[in-house]
Formats: structure tokens, sequence, C-alpha cells
């Protein structure tokens, strides 16, 4: 195991004596497995704090590029302005670009932007097309860690993912509906997806309809796709309710007061409700007892892991790197009794 730190420093580090870190590096016997993974571990220790200096006071720029609705991007400033102030040992500065519906071509345009306006790493929350693709192996390319953000982009040169494992959040919804909806006969169960493009959104309703396909067999499913639509969407959502009203509502993609509101006009009981995301709107409709359960992950976590990961990327490896994707949460309406 290679290191540049004297024999004297690592012992310290150890909490062991010279002589033994010594035989340790230079592999002779004698030595139990316990004491030789406390002097590897020390120098992993030492090597993190070399990196934590040699950041210290540093400042980096941090591109935020995101396509996401106004509640989520709401909800992702506040954690930004929440992690910022604690990011140590380095500085951070997040330049945003964050829209409603970002064309393809203008979000291709921006990643290649960042690079111009030299940029320490990118954080981007996008579909999953060819040209965008390309532009995250161009910065990668040219020295600058891309960070996807609540939908991957596999196959791409991202350095990491940070966000929820959209698989497990998918079966995790189909489970509660099938505790739900079980002693109903051929249940009827719509789905609502913001923009199929997006990779994660894709993940969640395949993961949802496999375990749904297991847990409540005789279902009845219908998918609709919001896009950039919304009063054809609403009509769409009002359309399918009034024909056939459905028992639980797994929305992935959000809006929920809107299809709400549709479901409300179209004259139907409001189903159990399934969503995504704790930001204000969704904590509200909790509150009322409007959604009975959201599936969500802490961005701040995520904002603080993505830094994490340029970190990693420009200590050249001096700064480990955390982890793909976050813990699941859910969240239900006061004194609600989902199971």
């Amino acid at each position: 195991m290679t290191h540049r730190f004297l024999v004297k420093d690592i012992a310290l580090q150890a909490g062991l004596g010279t002589a033994t870190v010594d035989r340790v590096l230079n592999g002779r016997a004698g030595v139990r497995r316990q004491t030789a993974e406390r002097v590897h571990h020390a120098i992993r220790e030492l090597e993190a704090q070399a990196g934590q200096l040699a950041a210290s006071g540093r400042k980096f720029i941090i591109d935020l590029v995101v396509e996401a609705p106004q509640t989520f991007r709401e909800t992702l400033d506040a954690a930004i302005r929440q992690e910022m102030p604690l990011m140590q040992p380095a500085s951070f500065r997040i330049r945003s670009d964050t829209r409603t519906h970002f064309p393809p071509d203008e979000m291709e345009r921006a990643l290649s932007r960042a690079a111009r306006l030299g940029s320490h790493g990118v954080i981007v929350m996008a579909p999953d097309t060819g040209p965008i693709r390309d532009a995250i192996d161009r910065l990668d390319t040219e020295g600058i860690p891309v960070i996807t953000l609540a939908t991957d982009l596999p196959g791409t040169r991202r350095r990491a993912y940070v966000g929820l494992d959209n698989t497990s959040a998918g079966r995790t919804a189909a489970w509660f509906l099938h505790k739900w909806l079980a002693r109903h006969t051929r249940p009827r169960i719509l789905v609502t997806i913001r923009n199929d493009r997006f990779r994660g959104e894709e993940e969640r309703e395949k993961a949802f309809r496999q375990a749904l396909q297991t847990m409540l067999p005789d279902a009845e499913l219908a998918v609709i796709v919001e896009g950039h639509d919304t009063v054809e969407f609403t009509r769409r959502v009002g359309e399918t309710v009034g024909t056939a009203p459905p028992d639980g509502l797994y929305s992935i993609g959000g809006n929920n007061r809107l299809l709400l509101s549709a479901i409300r006009n179209a004259g139907a009981q409001k189903p159990i409700l399934i969503g995504h995301d704790l930001d204000p709107d969704n904590r509200a409709l909790l509150a009322e007892g409007a959604i009975d359960l959201i599936l969500y992950h802490d961005l701040a976590e995520d904002i603080r892991n993505a830094c994490r990961v340029v970190l990693a990327a420009h200590s050249r490896g001096a700064m480990p790197k955390p982890p793909d994707g976050a813990a699941l949460r859910l969240a239900v309406p006061p004194m609600a009794d989902p199971i």
C-alpha cells in the first residue's frame, strides 16, 4: 500500500508503536490481521485529512442544470440554501439554470456553456437523449465531473448519481396499494407521469407495474403522461376518471393539486393517492388528508453528496466519494394508519 506519510505519523494515527507499523508496511510476519488493518485504516484517514487540508478555503463553482416542476425546484433551492453554508472545508457557489420545461437542445447548450465558463462540477436533472448524453461525456473528458440528480443516465461518464432508488420507490408504491386495495375486486389504478423521457419516472412506472402484476394480478392499470400540455393532460385525466373512477392513483410526476381538481370536477371520489417529493404543496395536501402517502428522499443530502463527489474528483482520490443513491423515506397524513 503506497503512502506519503512518516512512520511516526501513521503510528500516532493508529495508536501503535513505530516498530509495529514498520513491520506492517514492509510485509514482515508476526503481525495480527486486525493490527495490520488498523495501520491501513490509519493511512486512509491521513489521506482524507490531507485532502481536506488541500481543499481548505478553496472555492468551487457548481453548475445546476435542471428540468423539474416549480415545486420541486423551490424545494431544491431551499436545500441548497440550507447546505451551502455548512459545506466544509471548501466553499461552494451554485450557478443555476433550472426550468419547468427545458428543451433538450437548450439543455445541451447549457451543459456546454458550463464548460466554457469554467465549472468545477455539474449537477444535472435531464431527460435521456443522445445529445445530452454526449454533452455529459464531453464535460467529463474536459475534467468536469457530472452528477445526475433524481433521474440517472447510466452508460454515460457521469461520476455519480444522487437521489432516490426509483425502482425501489415503484415497488414500494405497489406494495402499499396492494395492502390498501387487496379486498377490491378488479381494482382500477391510474398512474400519471410528468415526462416519459426521464429515466427515473420510467423506472418507477416499470417497477410499479411489475410488482403490481404479482401483488394485484387482477388490477386494471391506466397510464397518462402529462407532457407539456397541462390543459390536455387535465382533460384526459377527467375523461379517464369520469369513465372509470380509479380506486388508486400513483402520481409519479406530481402536479397533485391539478390531479385532485380534475378528479373532483369529474364527479369521482378521491382515490388512494401515492405521490412523490415532500415539497410545500405536498406537505399541505398531506396535512389536509388529500394524499395518503408520499415517497421522498432528502434533497439536502443529495446536494451535500454531490458536492462531496466534486471534492473527491478534484482531490484526485484523497477524499472519498460517497456511494450512489439515497434512502427512501415515507410521509403519511397526521394520525394516519396506512397499513
